[in-house]
Formats: C-alpha cells, sequence, structure tokens
C-alpha cells in the first residue's frame, strides 16, 4: 500500500513536471508572458445616420410627440450622448464625418466630397474589414444646371465606387435633376447598377433590405456598415405604415402631418437591423451607433414634455445641432448608461477605428477625439467644448444661409464676430450678452473659447486694422482676420476672383506668371509666362515684365494687362499652365505702342477702362509720350483717350451705378484719388480730387503711393496705398486701413463681399472682413 501511494505521487510530479515543461515551451515558442490576453474578436460595426432628425423627436430624449420604441430600447441597453452635435446641414456634417476633419480643412461646396480625401470606408478596408454603405450619397454632384457655377462643379464629387465601400445601394449619385425619388417609385445605383423601381416600392425599405442582406451573408472578416438613411428629409409623405398608403395617388403627397410617420417608420427599420442581428447569432459583438446630420426641418414643431420646439436645420442654434448619439453594444456595455460628454461628428473616424483595433494612420490626420473609452466605462480627459466652421456655400438653395464659426459649451457660445451668448439661459441666442458687464469668471470663458478658435485658425495672422471712424465697424468688423495665406513672391500683383471656381488668380510680375489659390488646394501656377511672351530675358529689363493687372468680361474670360508685350489681351487657351494662348484685343493707340499697360475694369455694359502709365517702361522710351487713361468699346473698334494729364494713371474701379470713374494716381510728388462722372460710355467730364494721399504717404513706412483700387457692394473704395489698403467713402471720408505696413499693390472681394485678398509685396493675404456675422 505503502509503495502504490509512493508511485502514485511520483506520477503526480512527472505529471506536472511535464505540463510545466510544455507550458514554458509554450511561452518560449510564443514569444509571450504569462500574463498574455488572448485576441478578442473584432466587433462588427453599423453606424446609421438618421436625416434632418433632432434630438427632440426621441422619446428616450424627452420627446413626447413620435414614438421610437426601438431606439428607446438601444438607449435602455446601452449609452446616450446628451451633448451630442452635428453640422446644421447634411453634407457638411457627412464630409466631417467620414474624414474625420474640420470642415474648414476640407470644404469645397455643398453636396460635394473631394474625390482626393480619404474616408473612413478606405481606412476600415485597410483595418481588414469588409465595408458596405446603403442610403443617401448626395456627394458627387449637386447643383442644378442652371444654377451659376454649376459647370464648374458639376461631377467633381466622390463617386460611390471611389469612396472606400465593398458594395453599395444608394440615392442620388449622379446629378441633382436625374437622382429620381428617394421615396416611391425610387431611383436606386447598386454596385455599378441604376435600378428603376415602380410605385409599390419604398426607398427606405430596399436599403434596409439590403443592409439586413449583407449583414446575413457569410463572412470572413468583420463588417463595417455605414447606413445614412434617407428618412426623415423633407418632402414630408406617406410611408408604408400610413393609412393612406392604400391609395397609390397619395403615396407622393407632402405635408407635414407625415414627418410623424416618417420618424416611426425609421424606428421600425431600427428595430429591423437589431432583429436580424440577433436572428443571425451576432448581435452581442456588434457595436449599433445611432446619429442624425442635422437638427429637424425649420416647418416641424415637436413637443419635449411641455415644451415645444421648432426645428433649426441650417441653423447654428441648437435646435439646428444637437442630435441624438445612441451606442448600444452588448459585449461591451452591460446596462444603461447616459453622458454629458461632448461629441462631434469629427470623432466617429478615430471612434471606429480604435473599435476595429487599429489606430489612425501616421501619414492621416484626424481633428477627432475617440469616444470608445466612454463606451467601455473608462475614465479619460476629452475636450469640454465643441468647434465648428460651417459654409452652407457654395450650393443651390443655400443662399439664405450665411457660414459661421464657433466654440461652445453646455452653458456659453461664442461666434467668430464676438458675439457671446448664455446657451443655457437664451437657446434661440436672441439677445448677445454685453460683454462689458463681464465678470471675471465670463471673461476667462470667453478669452478661453478666443483662444481655441484662435488655435484651430488655418493660416498664421498678420497686419491689423487702423479704425479712424466709427463707420469702419459696419463694414470691417471688429474681430475681422487678416490671414497670411501665401507668401514668397518677387511681387504680387493684379488679383481677380473667379467665382464659379472659387479660387483667386494674381500674378507675380517679374516673375511673368500667374498663381491661382483657394483654400482647399492652396498656391499652384496657373500659367507662365503671363505677360511678356517674347525670348527669355531679365525679366526687369523692357519688355521683359509679365501681366499686371487682371479682370474678367463679362463672358468670364480673363483678361491680362500685359506689360511685358505692351498690350492688353484675352485668354483664349489653356491646354496647361505652361503652354497658355493668348489673343490681343487691345494693341495700340493710333498706331503706337502703349507704355505698359498696368490695371483695367469693365463698365456693366462690358466697355473696358484702363491705364498706361509709362513707369513700367523702366529706362525705354514712350512710344505715345504720355501716360494715358484710355477707353475701349465693347464691340471693338478704335481705343479712345481719355485723359493724358495724369501723371501715372494707375489703380481703376467703377462705380456700381455706372456713373463715376475713379482713378489712382501713383505720382509721388502729389498721390491721390481722383474721381470724374461718367456721361456715356468713352465719355467723362468733371475730374475732381476725391482723395489726397500725400500725408499719409509722407508719414507711411512703406512710402507707397496709390495703387490698385476695388469697391464693396456699398461702393466704398479699398486701395491699396501707403502701409495697406484704404478704406475711403464715396464722398473721400477716410475710414481706416487694412495695415500690412508693407507696399499693397492691389486688392480683390470674393464674390459674397465677406473676404478681401490683397497683394503686398511677396505676400498674398486674406481678410476676413464679416467673420461669420448673421448680415
Amino acid at each position: 500500500m505503502k509503495s502504490t501511494s509512493i508511485n502514485k505521487r511520483k506520477k503526480g510530479i512527472l505529471v506536472a513536471l511535464k505540463t510545466l515543461f510544455l507550458i514554458s515551451f509554450f511561452l518560449a515558442y510564443t514569444n509571450c508572458e504569462p500574463s498574455a490576453k488572448i485576441p478578442v474578436e473584432k466587433p462588427n460595426i453599423i453606424l446609421i445616420m438618421l436625416d434632418d432628425l433632432g434630438y427632440e423627436c426621441i422619446e428616450s430624449y424627452g420627446g413626447t410627440t413620435y414614438k421610437t420604441p426601438n431606439i428607446n430600447k438601444l438607449s435602455a441597453s446601452g449609452m446616450q450622448f446628451n451633448q451630442a452635435y452635428a453640422q446644421p446641414l447634411c453634407t457638411n456634417t457627412r464630409v466631417k464625418l467620414m474624414t474625420g476633419k474640420y470642415n474648414y480643412r476640407n470644404w469645397t461646396s455643398f453636396g460635394i466630397l473631394d474625390p482626393n480625401q480619404k474616408t473612413f470606408g478606405h481606412l476600415m478596408q485597410d483595418a481588414g474589414y469588409s465595408t458596405c454603405i446603403v442610403g443617401k450619397w448626395q456627394l458627387q454632384s449637386y447643383d442644378p444646371i442652371n444654377y451659376a457655377g454649376s459647370e464648374y462643379r458639376r461631377g467633381t464629387g466622390m463617386k460611390a465606387d471611389d469612396a472606400g465601400f465593398d458594395e453599395y445601394c444608394l440615392w442620388h449619385t449622379g446629378h441633382t435633376e436625374d437622382k429620381g425619388s428617394r421615396y416611391v417609385s425610387p431611383k436606386i445605383h447598386q454596385n455599378g447598377k441604376f435600378l428603376q423601381y415602380n410605385n409599390e416600392d419604398y426607398g427606405p425599405d430596399i436599403f434596409s433590405k439590403y443592409l439586413n442582406d449583407y449583414v446575413s451573408k457569410k463572412h470572413n472578416k468583420p463588417f463595417f456598415i455605414y447606413y445614412p438613411m434617407v428618412l426623415t428629409h423633407d418632402p414630408f409623405s406617406p410611408t408604408p405604415n400610413s393609412d393612406i398608403w392604400k391609395n397609390p395617388e397619395k403615396r407622393s403627397e407632402n405635408n407635414t402631418s407625415y414627418y410623424k410617420h416618417m420618424v416611426e417608420y425609421a424606428d421600425k427599420i431600427v428595430g429591423d437591423i437589431i432583429n436580424n442581428l440577433e436572428k443571425r447569432g451576432i448581435r452581442d459583438n456588434t457595436l449599433i451607433l445611432l446619429y442624425s446630420d442635422n437638427g429637424t426641418h425649420q416647418t416641424i414643431y415637436s413637443k419635449k414634455g411641455k415644451e415645444i420646439i421648432q426645428g433649426g436645420k441650417g441653423l447654428t442654434t441648437d435646435a439646428g445641432i444637437r442630435v441624438p448619439l445612441i451606442a448600444n453594444w452588448p459585449a461591451q456595455l452591460k446596462e444603461n448608461k447616459t453622458t454629458d460628454e461632448f461629441i462631434d461628428a469629427i470623432d466617429f473616424l478615430p471612434t471606429i477605428l480604435e473599435a476595429a483595433g487599429t489606430k489612425i494612420p501616421d501619414n492621416y490626420f484626424s481633428d477627432g477625439e475617440s469616444f470608445l473609452p466612454l463606451i467601455k466605462g473608462e475614465t479619460v480627459n476629452r475636450r469640454d467644448w465643441v468647434y465648428m466652421s460651417y459654409n452652407p456655400k457654395p450650393g443651390a438653395g443655400k443662399d439664405h444661409l450665411n457660414p459661421a464659426e464657433f466654440v461652445f459649451n453646455k452653458k456659453y457660445k461664442l461666434y467668430g464676430d464676438g458675439r457671446f451668448y448664455d446657451i443655457e439661459k437664451d437657446k434661440l441666442e436672441l439677445k448677445p450678452l454685453d460683454t462689458t458687464k463681464f465678470g471675471n469668471n465670463k471673461n476667462q470663458i470667453k478669452n478661453r473659447f478666443t483662444v481655441i478658435m484662435d488655435s484651430l485658425k488655418k493660416y498664421p495672422t498678420y497686419g491689423w486694422v487702423e479704425r479712424l471712424d466709427p463707420g469702419l465697424d459696419t463694414i470691417i468688423s471688429k474681430h475681422a482676420r487678416i490671414d497670411l495665406v501665401a507668401e514668397g513672391f518677387n511681387w504680387s500683383e493684379g488679383p481677380v476672383w473667379l467665382p464659379h471656381k472659387k479660387t483667386l488668380l494674381f500674378t507675380d510680375v517679374p516673375e511673368n506668371k500667374v498663381y491661382q489659390w483657394n483654400d482647399i488646394k492652396g498656391l499652384s501656377l496657373y500659367l507662365e509666362p503671363s505677360g511678356y511672351t517674347g525670348p527669355q530675358i531679365d525679366p526687369w529689363t523692357r519688355g521683359g515684365k509679365g501681366a499686371n493687372g487682371l479682370s474678367l468680361d463679362l463672358q468670364g474670360n480673363l483678361i491680362l494687362c500685359q506689360q511685358g508685350d505692351r498690350v492688353i489681351s484675352k485668354l483664349v487657351s489653356l491646354k496647361d499652365s505652361l503652354n497658355p494662348e493668348f489673343k490681343p484685343i487691345v494693341t495700340n493707340y493710333k498706331g503706337k505702342k502703349f507704355n505698359s499697360p498696368n490695371d483695367l475694369t469693365f463698365d456693366k455694359e462690358g466697355n473696358m477702362y484702363f491705364t498706361d502709365p509709362t513707369y513700367g517702361l523702366k529706362n525705354a522710351k514712350s512710344d505715345l509720350g504720355f501716360s494715358g487713361l484710355f477707353f475701349y468699346p465693347k464691340d471693338g473698334g478704335d481705343v479712345i483717350l481719355l485723359d493724358k494729364s495724369i501723371k501715372f494713371p494707375n489703380g481703376v474701379a467703377i462705380s456700381h451705378d455706372n456713373k463715376t470713374l475713379y482713378i489712382g494716381d501713383s505720382n509721388t510728388e502729389y498721390p491721390k484719388i481722383f474721381a470724374y462722372d461718367i456721361l456715356s460710355p468713352g465719355k467723362i467730364s468733371n475730374r475732381r480730387l476725391l482723395f489726397d494721399v500725400t500725408e499719409l504717404r509722407e508719414k507711411s513706412i512703406s512710402k507707397q503711393c496709390p495703387d490698385g483700387i476695388k469697391l464693396d457692394k456699398h461702393g466704398n473704395l479699398f486701395f491699396a496705398g501707403p502701409d495697406g489698403v484704404l478704406i475711403i467713402t464715396p464722398e473721400g471720408k477716410h475710414l481706416g486701413t487694412i495695415r500690412t505696413d508693407i507696399a499693397a499693390g492691389n486688392c480683390e472681394f470674393t464674390d459674397d463681399g465677406r473676404y478681401l485678398f490683397i497683394v503686398a509685396d511677396d505676400l498674398l493675404l486674406r481678410v476676413n472682413l464679416r467673420p461669420y456675422a448673421k448680415s
């Protein structure tokens, strides 16, 4: 008995030693620590984004107008975010959501996603996920063909095939006029084929069925589905659950009374998605995120308890930007949670990637912060504010909306134009706070918000605004920003704004080049040569300088004052930047060459007025023997000399009523701005001194004489002069100066008048005159 017991003990020891050896061998072979965790299975992820549905429409948020039981269940077993926000309009949110970047970094126009961008679809593919998108696209083309500038934007956005999704079933992937219905008899683009359905078919059902079928497939890797719903966007029409649906002729009716039906049908679809996940046995490890692209349509009024909330879509108030956000993931979230942490559209991309177990690539920049730790119940230090850069333009139907920039927390909100609100007490932002009566606490918050906005600026600040008259405050906000957007030129000149392309063209005279700049692509060469097309020689010698002033004729053609060739020409072809073709249109006066055409402008009928000073010739002799102010009729014919008594005529502009002509004289002995009465095209009289620059020039740093002139929408003159751009009224009153403290050559407004570009020596500056004001 004793020996048997000893043998058993020996055998037990041997088994234990063998087991220990095998464990040690396995750990050594796999190079693992004994405490290493077994990899967790990657979750499936479904992001559902409702269309035009504010937080007040959901019962779990206190809404009492609509029944949303399925969304309520998501909240009751997941996490509800009470401070989730979106941009006021859908494209702004969609671009932000899919790229994880603030709009100012990659916004082009409404209904367009820059095809050069990477989306979370691309990144999730890289992370090893199957990807699918169903629902609303509207990111390839938007403006109808008759909308101004549409020819420069139509079809320029991202195609669904290139957006990072293996499969898609989408509405509105083509031009707006071809998009068809999203509800009854929908037109659907599915994996490269357009499908047209009949009156019995309902778009939201087609999308949800495609989604559920995709989920039901056998996947050898986890999936990511992005479902931007078409519900609950107008037109407000019946759903298959509406009694009136039984009448086919009534299915396309548009009435706000059907909004309730649409909200509740959207909730039904959410329930169908959940049920299908449960049926397939993959519910527990599927992360569902439910969000909305902006607030409810302004025609919709909803109850939240006793409070009636009007929808605020398109507006920057709470009703336009506060939206529902619910996260549900049974494997991670075991009980209902709510949070007041601030969530923005930029935060989804890093959250989804972190849930997928991957990092944001080193070569990809995102402004967002993951909120996955909140879902997992981890303590995390996140930002306690939201910043928005919102621009609804350009885009058809968006002309009545204005850009905005603002920072806010739960209680206070600061706009880029200085308006500061207590949004906890004043949700509709009816009365800005009087900042002169602030205590330390409010001032600290306002100053902090200002620092946040400044830190998120894309460009460094340059220069300042000298205010000489209170009237300037109505023209240039006290909070106007001067941005340095490009630099490194020899001498920048001649800016002209291309409204349809949202691009500025300007010249570098000594370099014989025209550059182009816009806020998305930055700076690039537009064309070379620009003004001297002969043999290459020293650019400052006779005939060597490039174009100076630029303008657009009534047909939108680029017209150049070609100083080097001493003509005014039209750009007729631009195969590439190094092969421009020009057609001279103004070549001589009575058979004699011009000196150096400097600046030009067109009246409302298309007639041209231009200046031709001698100083552009340097040491060369003038063929004319004088500097001139000239007129060239719209239908061609002879050039008319209007005035040859101005010593150095430079900038030229015409009043909006076509009754006054303004000329800048760059005479160093007597620099001034003149005004003439225009009696008829090509006939002027009553030359008078509008503004004498002599004293300002003598006291200035730059010693600059009057140069280029542009008029704002009120008729005020902005002209390059001593130390910057001076602003004077049509009566000659000096209101102030945008100070560059270096020589400025000219300036140009954007078509909406909100921005002024200044070319100053080697710099290109942009001034936000009315930073995001309401008017």
